[in-house]
């Protein structure tokens, strides 16, 4: 009977370490292959990655502090390169440590998303800027408009100043002439004669 369970238990352990190695292997495989991907926080990728070297090191595979280090760094994109560069050259005596590496990722990600926020704002800044040039750009371009009228009777003759370059409608000694004399017919019209018993209009 103790063979027996002794046979058991051992099948039993043999079984659980199979399983643990596989576990072990699938963990490994994981964090060789964790890449960061941009959109997502940079605080979630640090979680996962962190998860995966807590469940190695509860199956007894742990890693030195810099080689934690150096893999969270393999795990960014091509995109942080100068960042990963300029990390390992700012380490003390060239070892980058755990902690250094952490920090500096998540103040990195801070620092991207303020830069994306002053860029939109400045963005729309520019976008109002140029919906206001927009709104008067029709003026300039009535007077462009009156120019290319003018331009295009430029050997006609002014029937009424006869200068050339307009028209009679365009000149502008016609225009004033106009309601000069409009004027003097409104007054004209005004004129009243006075007798005891009639009251005579003169136009």
């Amino acid at each position: 009977m103790r063979h027996m369970h002794a046979t058991l238990w051992q099948k039993l352990e043999e079984l659980f370490a199979r399983k643990e190695g596989t576990n072990k292997m699938f963990l490994i495989k994981q964090l060789m292959c964790l890449r960061y991907k941009e959109g997502i926080l940079i605080a979630d990728h640090v979680n996962t990655f962190q998860g995966i070297i807590n469940q190695l090191s509860s199956m007894g595979i742990t890693f030195e502090d810099e080689v934690r280090a150096l893999l969270l760094l393999g795990s960014l994109p091509n995109s942080w390169e100068t960042f990963k560069i300029t990390v390992c050259n700012s380490a003390a005596n060239g070892v980058v440590t755990w902690n250094l590496v952490k920090t500096r990722v998540l103040n990195e990600e801070s620092r991207k998303v303020a830069e994306a926020s002053s860029s939109s704002h400045s963005e729309v800044l520019v976008t109002q800027s140029r919906g206001r040039s927009k709104s008067r750009g029709p003026g300039k371009g009535a007077e462009r408009g009156r120019s290319k009228s003018k331009s295009k009777y430029a050997d006609y003759e002014c029937h009424h100043c006869h200068q050339k370059g307009h028209i009679k409608w365009q000149c502008d000694k016609w225009k004033k002439d106009k309601k000069k004399k409009k004027k003097q017919d409104q007054k004209g019209s005004l004129l009243f004669l006075t007798k005891p018993s009639t009251l005579w209009m003169v136009t």
